[in-house]
């Protein structure tokens, strides 16, 4: 029976699939979008067994900078995806994948005892026509699911204005038109007028540590980075030391979900409100803390302590989170998620659980001979807590090492070692080609 209800549900899946086809790849953008920017906001509440959505408002955000020739996004990342579909037609015009904060709340034992609410809000092209905002989930087998759709009528909205934050601008690197370009926006939390100098510092500090790792050393051409000066009355981040809670504007907090370490904010839609000030795809708040932390989710933000020793390995370890969705590979520190053993392959470009090894999603890389799984010395690892490169017989390979995701068993990476899963400061050849295939279509022409 349990059978032939998934057979049911894959059949039904296709079935919207092909009434709701998307538009093909480099569709005149003209066709359904203005240029201009819709951010949607709405209210993601439940627990840990349910959810649900309550549309809280629509903004003008000026000018549209993201992807303008790949308008539906081919590789679906992701917990969560939107579609924006053409009432008219029928037609995808465009999707984006994501992860969310609630989503990681409902990983979380607190789930199970509390309903809560959280901010969030997706942003796309201003549709020409009435269109169905329509959100999917994966379930447990990792098919994505309808939970959401709201049919909207942009005439209503298209007299609206919206007042961006007064705020300095400055841009650290402008290499072209947004729409063609990988934009990055960097944000303050925790400072001060009397900051902003170090602010600047920061930014810097954080351009040197992402453009000397690659794929983005040889890409450097191919990104715009700007720094909003959103500034505090306060210095510092929630909880950087015990009972310690100034106005930091951005909302950003450690210990996020009871992991001292973790920090996100309880602010999206502030964090949207400053990030809109200039065209944006990515989001990096730097904190003015010298206590370790940080935090990086997909197409969401990142945020990392500026005032750190390793503050370099902190930011580009959570970019890769934040553009590429890219999997922890480590399994020995603490976390806040239930993990278990998949039963169905992860979507995450650089982890698989190996369910068959002949299908190896990054099979392509593996060189005749590398034993897939790829023995390493992982015994002596959890002993000592130090990976020693030179007694690995298969470092620079790829192959399928066992230890990651946050499990010591049945989950694998591509690499015996990456900024993914060590402070390496490299990402390996797999995580690589990740990146590499996002960014290309935020550049496509």
């Amino acid at each position: 029976m349990i059978r032939f209800k998934v057979l049911l549900f894959i059949c039904l899946f296709v079935m919207v699939a092909k009434a709701q086809s998307p538009v093909k790849m480099g569709v005149a953008f003209s066709t359904y979008f203005e240029d201009k920017t819709m951010r949607v906001d709405y209210l993601h509440s439940g627990t840990s067994q349910t959810e649900s959505f309550t549309l809280y408002g629509i903004k003008n955000e000026g000018p549209w900078g993201g992807r303008v020739s790949v308008l539906n996004d081919p590789y679906q990342l992701g917990l969560y995806a939107f579609d924006i579909v053409d009432v008219a037609s029928g037609k995808v015009i465009y999707t984006q994948g994501f992860c969310s904060v609630f989503g990681e709340w409902q990983t979380t034992l607190e789930s199970r005892e509390l309903n809560k609410s959280f901010q969030e809000s997706v942003r796309f092209p201003w549709p020409k026509n009435t269109f169905k905002l329509v959100m999917r989930k994966r379930d447990s087998t990792q098919v994505f699911q309808e939970i959401w759709a709201e049919t909207i009528n942009p005439a209503q909205y298209a007299e609206s204005q919206w007042t961006y934050p007064e705020v300095k601008v400055r841009y650290f690197l402008n290499s072209g038109n947004p729409k063609h370009k990988v934009d990055i926006v960097v944000l303050a939390d925790g400072f001060t007028l009397s900051d902003t100098l170090e602010f600047s510092k920061d930014v810097n500090r954080f351009m040197d540590a992402f453009f000397s790792v690659e794929p983005f050393k040889s890409r450097k051409a191919d990104f715009n980075v700007a720094a909003v000066y959103s500034l505090s009355p306060a210095e510092g981040i929630r909880l950087q030391k015990k009972n310690f809670y100034p106005s930091n504007i951005l909302g950003c907090s450690y210990s996020t979900f009871g992991i001292d370490r973790y920090v996100l904010s309880d602010k999206e839609w502030t964090v949207r409100d400053y990030a809109a000030v200039v065209p944006y795809d990515f989001i990096v708040i730097l904190m003015n803390s010298n206590k370790y932390g940080g935090g990086g989710i997909y197409n969401l933000y990142i945020t990392a302590s500026a005032r750190i020793p390793n503050a370099d390995y902190v930011m580009v370890h959570e970019m890769g989170h934040h553009i590429a969705g890219l999997a922890d590979e480590y399994y020995t520190s603490e976390v806040a998620y239930q993990v278990s053993v998949p039963h169905y392959e992860p979507w995450e470009f650089n982890i698989t659980a190996l369910l068959d090894p002949t299908k190896l999603k990054w099979k392509e890389m593996v060189e005749p001979g590398t034993p897939i799984p790829t023995p390493w010395n992982k015994q002596d690892y959890e002993k000592t807590m130090k990976l020693n490169i030179s007694k690995e017989p298969f470092q620079g390979k790829v192959g399928a090492f066992e230890g990651a995701g946050y499990l010591s068993q049945g989950m694998y990476r591509p690499e015996v070692n990456c900024i993914m899963f060590s402070h390496s400061l490299t990402f390996c050849r797999v995580c690589q080609d990740g990146l590499n295939k996002v960014l290309d279509i935020y550049v496509a022409k």
